[in-house]
C-alpha cells in the first residue's frame, strides 16, 4: 500500500522535510505520494495545517512523524521507538506544536501557488 504525505507547501522546513522523507521512502522501498496541504484534495479532507500521513491509517502532526521514523535511516529510527514511551510522547507533541507555531518565522516561507480549479 502506498503512503500519502500531505505537507505545508508554503513552509521551508516542511518542504525540506518532504524531500528528506522522499529519499527515506525510496531507500526503504515504500511507495510514497506527496501533496501539499493547500491542495483541493487535502482541503476536501479537512486536513488543516498540520502534516498528515495516510498509511495503514491517518496520522497527523507528531504521530505522522513517528510513523515516518519507521522508514528513516537507522541513526534516526530510535526516535520512533522512544515515541512509544508516554513521557517522550508528551514532549514530542509539545515540541511539534512549538515548531509548528513558529516555523514560518524560524525557517521562512516559500511561494506556494494555490491550485487552479478547472472551470465548471
Amino acid at each position: 500500500m502506498a503512503w500519502k504525505l500531505y505537507y505545508d507547501g508554503g513552509c521551508n522546513l516542511c518542504h525540506a522535510s518532504k524531500l528528506r522523507v522522499e529519499r527515506w521512502a525510496e531507500r526503504a522501498g515504500v511507495p510514497l505520494e506527496v501533496e501539499i496541504l493547500q491542495s483541493e484534495e487535502a482541503q476536501k479532507k479537512n486536513y488543516g495545517q498540520a502534516m498528515v500521513l495516510e498509511a495503514d491509517r491517518v496520522y497527523q502532526a507528531e504521530d505522522a512523524w513517528l510513523k515516518l521514523m519507521l522508514i528513516a535511516p537507522w541513526g534516526l529510527r530510535w526516535i520512533g521507538w522512544l515515541g512509544r514511551l508516554p513521557g517522550f510522547r508528551t514532549l514530542l507533541a509539545w515540541g511539534y506544536r512549538i515548531v509548528a507555531k513558529y516555523r514560518y518565522r524560524w525557517f521562512g516561507t516559500r511561494a506556494c501557488p494555490m491550485p487552479i480549479r478547472p472551470p465548471t
